[in-house]
Formats: structure tokens, C-alpha cells, sequence
């Protein structure tokens, strides 16, 4: 049997020789570099490996109204790693979307409440009276207010939406020394005399309007819009004072079209706006006078 004795340095030398190793130890495992996340793709799908430290992941979208430039919509962190019986997997915060910017908001204007004055003309979509229907241009006007509006916003083109809506109104043409008279088969204006004069000659209608209109609008506020406007008549008269008396009716429906279509066109800014509205003829065929009402005005959008 062979018995080994340490003496003292002996002790010291293998005491200092593994706090030597310790340390050699220690500071290759400090010198050892973090491992960075490595993305693949493959096809439609990406494959993350994450590296050795928390991994922060961030999703751009291209903002095409704003010159292609990148806006950050998902931001998400993988916090540490968890292990279950099956598979080890990652914890994440969720992605959450974040709220885009105010220049992608988009705020329809499909009439709230508008005022404007009416005129009767002999074409579609022209400015030009017509002499058969003079009219008092200071006191014929139509009035209105929105009942339901609506909205689609393209995400593709943020600035562009279709607004949709029903408004219900009233428009009143004021004729001069004349009257709209209903016969047995068309409606025809008759013209005072030295024997009878008419005053406050009117025909009036009452409507419901559904426009349908694609919108433009800019970051700072400006919009337009167009397209057409279907318009649903009723309450329609015509009366007058005869000689000065009483005001009394000259017909009622006056073989205007029950229905008519318009185009509106829109342009403002912010909630203020103007108007222009050109429609179809307002009488049926062959039954009154070959007139296209129009109107213009202002527009205040909520």
C-alpha cells in the first residue's frame, strides 16, 4: 500500500490551479458572442430563428397617399422561452395594430343641411334660362336635410371613398306674372293681362334624395365629390294669387315625372361646401314644358 503525503505547498499549488481553471472558465463563457435571430423564407411564409437575446419584430405597411412611405402597423417583442411536455415554443406580447395616422382618416360629406336657389333651362347641364319658364330667380330656392348617411373608404387609396345618404327637402320655382295651369292632358304657363295678373305664382314639390357619390378628399381638409342622385317627388302644386285675392291652387301633380335623376357635384372644405345639381327633364313627355331644373348653393356637412 502506497500512502501519499500532501505537504502544505502542495495544498496551496492545487488550490490556486482551480481558481485558475474557474476563471479560464468564466471568462470563455463572457467572451462567447450572442447568436443574432436569422430570417429564411420559403414561399409565402418567413422562418425566424431567434438568437440568443429577446427579439423585437416590426411590420410596415406602404402608405401610397403619402409618396410610398413605410408606416409601422404591428410591433411585437418574444420575451423568453417556455418549456411544455410536447414542444418548446415562445411567448410573445400580441401584435397589436397600431392607429393610423390622421391623414388616412376619412370623414364623408354627403350633405348634412343646404340651401341654394333653382332655375329651369332648356338642356341637361346648362346654365341658360329658358324663356317659356321665367322665373323670379331671388325667390326660387330649395331646402333640405340629411336622414341617413353612409360610407365606404377604399383601403387601397385612403383619400377615396363612395358616400352614400337620404336626404328630404323642399324646392319651390317662383314664377313672374305667369302660372303653370293643369289641362286635361299636359300642364301649360298662361300669362297675366290688363284683366287678370297673377302674383306669387308657384310650383313646389316636395323630394327624398338618395345620392351616391365618389369622394376625393386631401390631407388638409379640401374634398370633391360627383355622381348621380336619384330623387323621389311628391306634394307637387301649383298655385297663385289671382287679381290680387286669395291664394288659391291651380293642379296638383302637374304631370311632373314622379321620379327624377340628377347629378351632383360637390367641393369644399372642411365641413362647408358648395353645390351644383343639374336634373333630367321635370316633366313627362309631351305633357308640360321641356325644362331641366337645376340648383346651387351651400352645404353644411356633419
Amino acid at each position: 500500500m502506497i500512502t501519499i503525503q500532501y505537504t502544505e505547498k502542495m495544498k496551496r499549488t492545487f488550490i490556486w490551479a482551480c481558481l485558475l481553471t474557474l476563471g479560464t472558465s468564466l471568462l470563455q463563457a463572457q467572451e462567447t458572442p450572442n447568436r443574432h435571430a436569422t430570417v429564411l423564407k420559403s414561399g409565402d411564409s418567413l422562418i425566424i430563428r431567434k438568437g440568443t437575446g429577446d427579439m423585437r419584430i416590426k411590420i410596415y405597411e406602404q402608405n401610397l397617399s403619402d409618396g410610398d412611405k413605410e408606416e409601422e402597423i404591428y410591433d411585437g417583442v418574444f420575451i423568453h422561452r417556455v418549456e411544455s411536455d410536447r414542444q418548446a415554443f415562445f411567448d410573445a406580447l400580441p401584435f397589436i395594430p397600431k392607429r393610423r395616422k390622421s391623414c388616412c382618416h376619412y370623414n364623408p360629406h354627403c350633405t348634412g343641411l343646404f340651401l341654394g336657389f333653382s332655375r329651369m333651362t332648356d338642356d341637361f347641364f346648362s346654365f341658360d334660362g329658358d324663356n317659356s319658364a321665367e322665373l323670379d330667380l331671388g325667390k326660387s330656392w330649395e331646402i333640405g336635410i340629411s336622414l341617413l348617411t353612409g360610407y365606404y373608404q377604399f383601403r387601397s387609396l385612403p383619400n377615396w371613398g363612395i358616400n352614400m345618404g337620404l336626404s328630404w327637402g323642399y324646392r319651390s320655382f317662383r314664377f313672374d306674372n305667369r302660372v303653370l295651369m293643369k289641362g286635361e292632358r299636359e300642364s301649360y304657363f298662361v300669362d297675366g293681362d290688363n284683366e287678370t295678373s297673377y302674383s306669387k305664382s308657384r310650383l313646389r314639390h316636395y323630394f327624398f334624395r338618395i345620392p351616391i357619390l365618389l369622394e376625393w378628399q386631401s390631407q388638409h381638409r379640401f374634398f370633391i365629390n360627383a355622381g348621380p342622385e336619384f330623387e323621389i317627388r311628391h306634394g307637387i302644386k301649383s298655385f297663385a294669387r289671382i287679381n290680387g285675392e286669395k291664394k288659391q291652387s291651380l293642379g296638383k301633380g302637374m304631370y311632373v315625372k314622379p321620379v327624377g335623376v340628377n347629378l351632383l357635384v360637390q367641393a369644399g372644405y372642411g365641413n362647408i361646401g358648395l353645390y351644383l345639381r343639374c336634373s333630367n327633364p321635370l316633366f313627362q313627355k309631351g305633357k308640360g314644358p321641356d325644362v331641366n331644373p337645376y340648383s346651387f348653393g351651400l352645404a353644411w356637412y356633419w
